[in-house]
């Protein structure tokens, strides 16, 4: 299992694209999406939606999960 997190989205992606051998171009294609929205989701400008992520992450080999977690209080 390989998990992404959202401050890492961008260089995951790419990682696993890279590690597929597929380019932006191929990834884009099998996705239905443009290849300027995958550069920009790797670059951090974009983020997919949650049926665009889930569809990405097993179009890679991957799984989304979701997991909450309490918020940090200020000062504790």
């Amino acid at each position: 299992m390989y998990m992404f997190s959202s401050g890492t989205l961008g260089p995951d992606l790419r990682r696993l694209r890279d590690a597929r051998g597929l380019t932006q171009a191929a990834l884009a294609e099998r996705a239905g999406l443009s290849r300027i929205f995958i550069a920009k989701v790797e670059a951090g400008d974009r983020l997919p939606s949650w049926p665009t992520f889930d569809r990405l992450a097993r179009l890679l080999g991957a799984r989304v999960e979701v997991r909450l977690v309490p918020q940090r209080r200020a000062g504790g």
